[in-house]
């Protein structure tokens, strides 16, 4: 196993207390690796405490930082693995960000990324073959970006609990890895038997992950071109090149659009793509399609975020004290300003609007869906990317200026959407 940081770069590891995780800190910490040892406990269970506890016990002996992050609240009632893996990695993320460090190593072993693949397979994934990769972003919501590693993603995990065992490491056996009602714990055991058989081997499994993440990258590099005309305006909105389909479908599902909305209407000389405030929070696909270049333009569904007409709600106002930070519908980081009243929340444009005005045009449609603060609802400020491009899209709107007149100030909103695009960022 190599370590994947520069000499003397701090780094934090996960450590649950299990045999993966505490072989990977204890060879870390014996080579003189800068770590500090991170453990959630996700209460979940009767002795997680007194796990967390026996890990802290031996990083206190070893002088290794240690903190227990305790996921809190109500747990749902269904989908348990999930939403705890994403509470677990929002509060490491969380951890580091305010510890100043910048680097997150896991314990993920090769039976690991044999059984992602293996799941993954069974659901048809295409570019998901590639399993978990040895390194990607992560952040906790609006958070700065946190490199993840997996160091031991080339390492059997019989050969971890091998070099935990020699070490005399005090780690434990979750019960939860042979409760069969979780699908990793049958696929595990259905793996180890077809391992037994010489049917399918971890290692093939593993060749698959490595073969496709070589295939995914450069599927991104050939078919997407970040420095196309549109994007030099300032980062009002993204802009991808589209050698076929499967781009289109992927901006798309950035956006988490109803479009392409009417390509023959959008040709690379209408005047409207030197006004780039107007796409704000969309993104501009160019292409060819049967010989023909085109440019669509791909946005946010308004009903998603105001409601639709079979009473499912649409976004919850969330409150918006001066100086925070918030993740806006998974498109936008939304910054606070310092001097902003205390009191505003954070809500749809849509959602201030007259329901008829918001939808009434596309252009109406598109900032309906932008980030806007305001207090109750009178509507305060505007993200500074797009004053223009409401100004023009209620115009003509005879309430128009009487409904601005109450903008006090602006605020930055930045775009996540070539992250999204990309999907090399997990926002948890």
């Amino acid at each position: 196993m190599d370590w994947p940081l520069p000499p003397g770069e701090a780094a934090a590891i996960a450590v649950s207390g299990g045999a993966d995780s505490f072989a990977l800190l204890h060879w870390a910490w014996k080579a003189g690796h800068p770590v500090v040892a991170l453990t959630v406990d996700h209460q979940l269970r009767k002795g997680s405490a007194a796990e967390a506890q026996a890990v802290r016990t031996f990083c206190s002996e070893r002088n290794i930082p240690h903190e227990t992050l305790i996921w809190r609240g109500e747990k749902p009632s269904t989908g348990i693995q999930a939403a705890a893996r994403e509470a677990r990695y929002r509060l490491l993320c969380q951890a580091c960000e305010r510890m100043g460090i910048e680097h997150l190593l896991t314990g993920h072993t090769a039976d690991d990324q044999a059984e992602t693949v293996f799941m993954r397979l069974r659901r048809g994934a295409g570019r998901g073959l590639a399993g978990m990769p040895a390194e990607r972003k992560i952040a906790a919501g609006p958070g700065e970006l946190i490199t993840l590693h997996r160091p031991m993603l080339s390492v059997r995990r019989a050969l971890a609990r091998a070099y935990a065992e020699t070490q005399g490491l005090p780690f434990v056996d979750d019960p939860s890895n042979e409760d069969e009602r979780f699908e990793r714990v049958r696929v595990r055991k259905l793996l180890a038997e077809l391992e037994d058989r010489e049917l399918l081997t971890a290692a093939a499994l593993c060749q698959t992950a490595d073969k496709h993440a070589v295939n995914r990258f450069a599927d991104l590099e050939t078919q997407v071109h970040w420095n196309m005309p549109y994007e030099k305006r300032d980062g009002a909105f993204e802009a991808v090149h589209a050698d076929d389909d499967n781009v289109l479908r992927r901006a798309q599902r950035a956006v988490g659009a109803i479009g392409p909305i009417d390509p023959e209407a959008i040709t690379f000389d209408e005047p409207v793509l030197d006004t780039p405030d107007v796409r704000f929070g969309a993104m501009i696909v160019a292409g060819v399609q049967s010989g023909r270049e085109y440019v669509d333009v791909v946005y946010r569904e308004p009903a998603a975020l105001l409601g639709r007409a079979d009473g499912t709600p649409g976004f919850e106002p969330i409150p918006a004290p001066p100086s925070s930070k918030h993740l806006y519908d998974r498109r936008f980081i939304v910054e606070v300003p310092d001097d902003a009243p205390s009191g505003l929340h954070l809500r749809p444009l849509g959602q201030l609007l007259p329901r008829d005005i918001a939808t009434s045009t596309l252009a109406r449609q598109r900032i309906s869906t932008l980030p806007s603060l305001a207090e109750g609802s009178v509507l305060t400020h505007l993200p500074e990317q797009a004053t223009g491009a409401v100004t023009e899209a209620l115009s003509g709107w005879k309430q128009c200026d009487s409904f601005l007149s109450t903008v006090s100030g602006t605020f930055r909103a930045r775009s996540l959407l070539a992250e999204r695009f990309s999907g090399d960022v997990i926002r948890y």
